[in-house]
């Protein structure tokens, strides 16, 4: 074989799109009438220009928008029936109940999830080959928690370390600074890119009630510590000032959720934090979903969906950065809500912030991992040169509605992911 047929095999396949309407990411408002070449898993060229690249395939995006792909910053894939009813499920089913889950969450449009809390490492690694069929995939591991805390989904008779939840590897239980350190390194050993810790009550857990604080000033401080010896960061499933406050003196960069936030230590976030993953939609008809099965549960529930909203205004009027993730978890179709939470999120914040939100914020989410986070070869959730071509073609404006995004059965025409396209439907 001639050198320049071999050079030939191995030049990277190259897609040209043309008559698109561009929303990179960053930009209030659309670039319009351009054209974009993606030459392997990578965006080579944005131009508004005719781009000459010949040999490549030619998609007319018919004026349609192009964008990033969608991201979620929190979903939990292993999650896959109620919290406490993993206890009881088999691993191979829980494991093979997420492979549908996370190849529709591509087809919908989102190339890219953050899994807080659950063992994804083997699912990541099969989506990352082309076994499977998914998002990429940026993962804590099982999240990490002491005895009767968020992440104790238990019998009263379980025995700690002999449990089905920590064998499928969905919680990590660890008290004191020593088992703490020693959980976060055998989830960054499975090739976890940040670590989860639960250090305040939630709703689905039966025996952390929302007030308590069940991690110490020195568990905490472990944890920041053993994550940023590995070169990332550890966030925190986070609700009551008592909480907050402590993780903040513990010095944590990121939290997730704060529902239960007072004003005056949302201000404290507003200076010590980089950035909020709210989840916002989740609280709408949080206190009647079927998933949370035991009246404590329900009392719980019902409790935080009447007090939200206070924490969430006040996110907004200090202004703090948010990303968009929804806490994702259940069955097909609950995992489908992420896309109406789009839609949902209009109900508190403006069209544009939410843009920044969906986008900017959770690239910066993702960015925390460093050396850790799995794609490294460019940035995700932008078109530019270099960047990862996550690829939308929508029918539509999201600087003038992000519910386009929504609606993704009619409006999202085209998913590429990693340079590939795995849904086309673009017939005018």
């Amino acid at each position: 074989m001639t050198t320049a047929a071999v050079a030939q095999e191995e030049a990277p396949a190259r897609t040209l799109f043309t008559n698109v309407n561009i929303y990179d990411g960053v930009t209030p408002k659309l670039v319009m009438d351009a054209h974009v070449l993606v030459e392997g898993n990578l965006i080579a060229e944005v131009s508004t220009d005719p781009i000459d690249a010949a040999g490549a395939t030619v998609i007319d995006g018919g004026g349609r928008t192009l964008t990033p792909g969608l991201s979620d910053m929190h979903v939990h894939l292993q999650l896959v029936t109620a919290a406490p009813s993993l206890e009881f499920m088999r691993a191979q089913e829980v494991h093979l109940r997420m492979v549908p889950i996370a190849e529709d969450m591509l087809m919908r449009g989102f190339t890219t999830v953050r899994d807080a809390c659950g063992n994804t490492h083997g699912l990541r690694e099969t989506i990352n080959d082309g076994t499977l069929i998914g998002p990429r995939i940026i993962s804590s591991g099982a999240c990490i928690g002491g005895w009767s805390s968020h992440a104790d989904f238990m019998a009263d008779t379980s025995v700690k370390g002999q449990t089905n939840v920590e064998a499928i590897g969905f919680s990590s239980i660890a008290d004191g600074p020593d088992e703490i350190r020693e959980a976060i390194r055998r989830e960054m050993r499975q090739g976890a890119s940040f670590i989860k810790l639960m250090i305040g009550g939630g709703i689905a857990s039966t025996y952390d009630p929302l007030d308590v604080t069940t991690m110490s000033l020195e568990e905490i401080e472990a944890a920041v510590d053993e994550t940023e010896r590995w070169g990332t960061y550890a966030t925190a499933h986070i609700n009551t000032d008592a909480s907050v406050g402590l993780a903040l003196d513990a010095g944590m960069r990121t939290f997730e959720h704060l529902l239960l936030t007072s004003p005056e230590m949302m201000a404290r976030v507003k200076e010590e934090v980089e950035i909020y993953s709210i989840q916002t939609a989740v609280v709408d008809g949080l206190g009647s979903n079927p998933v949370f099965v035991t009246p404590a549960a329900v009392a719980k529930a019902q409790f935080v969906e009447a007090n939200a909203s206070k924490a969430f205004e006040a996110a907004k009027a200090l202004d703090i950065p948010m990303s968009f993730g929804v806490d994702s978890y259940g069955s097909l179709e609950a995992f489908r809500f992420n896309s109406q939470a789009i839609t949902v999120r209009k109900n508190l914040f403006s069209n544009d912030v939410i843009l920044e939100m969906m986008f900017q914020n959770n690239r910066k989410l993702m960015e925390m991992s460093g050396a850790r986070l799995p794609y490294r070869d460019g940035p995700l959730a932008i078109i530019e040169p270099g960047a990862y071509a996550d690829i939308l073609l929508v029918d539509g404006d999201p600087t003038e509605d992000v519910a386009v995004f929504s609606d993704w059965e009619n409006n999202i025409d085209l998913v590429m992911k990693d340079g590939v396209i795995y849904r086309a439907e673009l017939a005018e």
